[in-house]
């Protein structure tokens, strides 16, 4: 969550602008992870997801080390040795992290991403170059562009925040309720305003899925006879007035939102049009340009010449975009199972936290990684430290099962019994 923050003290208010700023950040963090335990008490891991990324990242570091033609430049090799070490600390303190996190980790990402919105918020308001209808990010460099940037930080900053703040609204506290409906506000238009397709997308999947895991058949029938009542129907329609009404009166707001709906739609049209071989100069997508040539390039060994996809072609042999698929390529077939068969293990245990219901910091989590899982399939490289400590929050929390939130009374007979009737 503090992804856009490091962006904007970095770019927008022009603290160290080499990546000196990002690791001093870093240890910052590693810093506020320490407790009083830490190094004492090791916590349990999710070990089937902890095995798959172990076998990945070994066959990654041999690879990096024996089997690698590209990647040789003396500066792109300390970064990565640079970006694994990060990892491997990070995994590390997350292992002495106190499972009592799961109590106080969302507000925390509802103040964060509150934080991160209002910075990009100001960010937008002092770049005299920023007009309204383009992608709402903080500028790189100097600021005499309005284009460079990177929306997709703070689009999912703005869907962390519409998430994390939608489940502390069962919270007692008016004032706290109030804070987080501020913030799903907030959050909700800049997630628009960045513009972000998969993250759009992801969020679409992210709601329809809430709404099925706490939604019965009697639910939906209930609220379709209750929508359709003489007194909900009367409200409805008075509120339609009132937007009509309101959009009447504040053109200028509806040009915004036409704007936008156009520029998105418009990028969409041209993603879809690159993808199928039918765009023109006009209506070209270089994004999905690259995606596609990029495919045509795997096909073409994957036809060619199946055998070197047996050990992969070597360690970020091809920058593929699709991290799924890249996996295949540089690091063969068992770096693609053991990459693959982990995502689809954190998914699966995702989707089962999305389902008990029971714990609302795992369910977060299960929501959030979505928005990375379907990054594997449209952005990004295997090895990227940004996938890699989302992958290491998840190994460490999800599908353990004493996190739950609340011991059930079968639990706790459980334990009971075992305390007066121990087995050996």
């Amino acid at each position: 969550m503090g992804s856009s923050l490091i962006f904007f003290f970095k770019e927008a208010l022009g603290f160290g602008g080499s990546s000196t700023f990002t690791l001093a950040s870093f240890f910052v963090g590693f810093a506020l992870m320490l407790s009083r335990d830490t190094f004492r008490k090791f916590y349990k891991l999710n070990i089937p997801i902890f095995r798959l990324g172990m076998i990945f990242t070994g066959i990654s570091l041999i690879y990096f080390y024996a089997y690698n033609d590209v990647y040789t430049d003396s500066y792109i090799v300390g970064r990565d040795i640079a970006n694994y070490a990060l990892i491997a600390i990070y995994f590390i303190m997350l292992i002495f992290v106190s499972n009592e996190i799961k109590d106080y980790f969302l507000p925390v990402v509802v103040v964060l991403t509150f934080i991160g919105s209002i910075c990009l918020i100001y960010s937008m308001i002092s770049n005299p170059l920023f007009i309204l209808g383009q992608r709402a990010t903080v500028v790189f460099g100097d600021g005499t562009s309005a284009q460079g940037g990177n929306p997709h930080v703070y689009a999912r900053n703005a869907f962390a925040g519409i998430f994390a703040s939608f489940f502390m609204l069962k919270t007692k506290n008016s004032l706290w309720k109030i804070f987080c409906a501020l913030n799903i506000i907030i959050s909700l238009v800049l997630l628009v305003m960045a513009q972000v397709r998969t993250i759009l997308l992801t969020f679409f999947i992210a709601v329809a899925l809430y709404v099925y895991y706490n939604s019965s058949a009697k639910d939906i029938k209930n609220f379709i006879k209750g929508f359709f009542s003489k007194r909900n129907i009367l409200v409805f329609a008075i509120f339609i007035a009132g937007v009509v009404y309101f959009f009447m009166t504040h053109e200028a707001v509806l040009g915004i939102l036409l704007n936008y709906y156009e520029n998105s739609s418009t990028a969409l049209t041209k993603a879809l049009l690159t993808a199928a071989g039918m765009a023109d100069e006009k209506t070209l997508d270089y994004s999905a340009l690259g995606r596609v040539s990029n495919l045509e390039f795997f096909k073409a060994i994957l036809f060619n010449e199946p055998h070197s996809l047996i050990l992969g072609k070597g360690y970020r042999f091809w920058y593929m975009d699709m991290p799924i698929v890249e996996s295949l390529l540089d690091y063969g077939i068992i770096g693609f199972w053991s990459f693959g068969l982990m995502n689809l293990l954190i998914l699966k245990e995702s989707l089962l936290a999305m389902k008990r219901r029971d714990n609302m910091f795992t369910m977060f989590l299960g929501y959030f990684y979505l928005t990375y899982f379907l990054g594997l399939f449209t952005g990004g490289r295997p090895n990227d430290s940004a996938y890699w400590f989302v992958f290491a929050v998840m190994i460490r929390f999800v599908g353990v099962k004493y996190l739950e939130l609340t011991p059930t009374a079968s639990h706790i007979e459980k334990s009971t019994n075992s305390s007066v009737n121990p087995t050996i």
